[in-house]
């Protein structure tokens, strides 16, 4: 059994991951941009890991006061509701310890990339649902989500058998 949400969470994890450690991250323009206006403690946030964020492929631009655009995102996560996404990740951003190095902050970036993944109960095609065991199953380590969750369960007949009290 594979849980659907922690699958796509785990492969967009690792795509951002891996385009960040070979610097071949895509971002997809957005016409018209985002309009942000954030709060001083947003504002402060998203200025002290700006860079993170243009790392994995934001494109963010002061508008004047506290107001920013956001022109382009990461491509991996084009189509989602990204004004949404970017403030949830910037509220999330007010956990990071000062101790946590920039590759420790870039993870917890890309580590919540859950909220972009589909979520357990969104019904997926065949061919997503085909799709998504394909990609987890190219990963080094599919059996787990970033946040250590499991992703893939296993079961055998016998075990399914029993649960289902067919054999004592």
């Amino acid at each position: 059994m594979i849980d659907q949400h922690a699958a796509h969470e785990k492969i967009l994890f690792e795509q951002m991951m891996r385009c960040y450690r070979e610097k071949e991250f895509t971002s997809q323009m957005i016409s018209p941009p985002i309009l942000l206006s954030l709060s001083m403690q947003e504002e402060m946030l998203l200025n002290k890991y700006k860079s993170e964020f243009e790392k994995l492929g934001f494109v963010i631009e002061p508008f004047g006061g506290k107001e920013y655009t956001v022109s382009a995102v990461p491509a991996d996560l084009y189509g989602l509701n990204a004004r949404n996404l970017l403030l949830e990740l910037i509220d999330d951003l007010s956990a990071v310890s000062e101790k946590d190095t920039p590759e420790m902050v870039l993870e917890k970036i890309a580590g919540m990339s859950c909220k972009a993944a589909v979520k357990g109960n969104n019904r997926l095609s065949r061919a997503e649902a085909e799709q998504l065991i394909s990609d987890l199953l190219k990963l080094e380590n599919p059996y787990f989500c970033p946040h250590g969750r499991p992703v893939i369960v296993s079961m055998t007949k016998y075990e399914i058998e029993k649960k289902f009290k067919r054999i004592v």
